[in-house]
């Protein structure tokens, strides 16, 4: 377990230690303490709750990582001497199998003190979404969904679906990234005598979900345009990069491209943003709201032959990939980086305290869905 807080951050073998001996130890009545549930060290979700512990100062908050894969026993074991549960993503509580009907996991954990997030749209609508297109989520789903004390939502077109779809206990809260790991630390290529290289970061071996980020469609072909290289970032299973490398390979691209049939709000473009580099994506999630035409990035359809002209043009004009990425890492410092957005996720995560003893931050949220 990762015993986090705003002191440190802990070994993975605590969780081990701990429920071999003692549960945790009773802390100040001052200090309310969170356990946050993620699915995989090392994931998206491990990824933001890191995010949190690093960049909030409130000291009268503690936060508890754990992972539902290999920390079970002690989620069982401990969670009701939490003041609150935070399971970043609803599919950790819920099932998003059909055959299951939307039936709880986690049963023993108490709903009245339990919260949780919304990331994603494949988690719920079979694929279903496009950029021009959002299907209303299942009617089953949205009951259960109900039955917790508040959920967040990390993009606006997320909100503004479960919000038309009748769930009153949302809460907007966009994503953020860590702009101190996630930097520029090597310049854009302007010399022509060099190829363009354009990124992407994602798994393609399942069928569907190469479909989903359209990587075998749409951006793997742009390796036929002239001085373009196309660099799938981040690998898999024991070449997979870690987190803390991945800054290096965003830092080796170009530009990112996103050719997605539906985002939450990526954790990749937030990254290569954050490193300085712009965006090429399908008017998907988070980017709807990150991308300012011609300032940050382009908007694209999922068209092959629409997406080489662009990246055509851009090869051939590298002062304005350069100013792209320039323009991106200033916009994500100023709206996305963890930094900014932990305070809504904190008023998020303190106003579903107990109101005895809720903590309070000057902080207020800007954020108006």
């Amino acid at each position: 377990m990762n015993l986090t807080s705003t002191q440190a951050l802990s070994s993975p073998h605590d969780l081990q230690k701990a429920s071999d001996s003692h549960s945790p130890q009773p802390t100040a009545t001052t200090t309310q303490r969170v356990l946050i549930i993620v699915d995989k060290y090392g994931w998206s979700y491990d990824t933001i709750a890191k995010g949190l512990v690093k960049y909030q100062h409130n000291k009268s908050l503690r936060f508890d990582i754990v992972s539902v894969e290999e920390d079970l026993h002690y989620i069982e074991q401990n969670h009701d001497t939490y003041d609150l549960v935070f399971a970043l993503g609803w599919t950790l509580i819920i099932s998003k199998k059909k055959k299951h009907q939307y039936r709880p996991l986690l049963p023993f954990l108490n709903r009245s003190k339990l919260i949780t997030g919304i990331h994603s749209h494949r988690s719920w609508d079979d694929y279903a979404s496009r950029p021009d297109f959002s299907p209303m989520p299942p009617d089953a789903l949205v009951d259960e969904l109900a039955t917790v004390k508040h959920i967040n939502i990390i993009s606006r077109r997320l909100f503004y679906i479960f919000q038309a779809a009748g769930l009153t206990n949302i809460t907007l809260t966009e994503n953020g990234v860590d702009t101190d790991l996630f930097r520029p630390s090597q310049p854009i290529n302007t010399d022509r005598s060099r190829p363009l290289v354009i990124g992407f970061s994602g798994s393609t071996h399942i069928p569907k979900h190469d479909d989903l980020k359209g990587c075998s469609e749409f951006i793997l072909p742009l390796n036929e345009i002239p001085n373009v290289e196309v660099n799938i970032l981040g690998g898999r299973g024991e070449h997979q990069v870690q987190r803390d490398g991945m800054p290096d390979l965003y830092n080796q691209i170009d530009l990112y491209l996103c050719a997605s049939t539906s985002e939450g709000f990526s954790q990749s473009v937030l990254e290569a943003s954050a490193c300085g580099r712009g965006i090429i994506s399908t008017r998907v999630g988070g980017c709807d709201d990150l991308i300012e035409e011609k300032k940050n990035g382009f908007f694209i359809n999922r068209n092959l032959e629409e997406i080489k002209r662009l990246i055509t043009r851009l090869e051939a004009d590298r002062e304005l990939v350069k100013q792209l990425g320039a323009n991106n890492r200033t916009i994500v410092l100023e709206r996305y980086s963890w930094a900014i957005r932990v305070k809504e996720w904190l008023q998020f995560i303190e106003s579903n305290l107990p109101t005895r003893t809720i903590a309070t931050t000057t902080a207020q949220s800007g954020v108006t869905p």
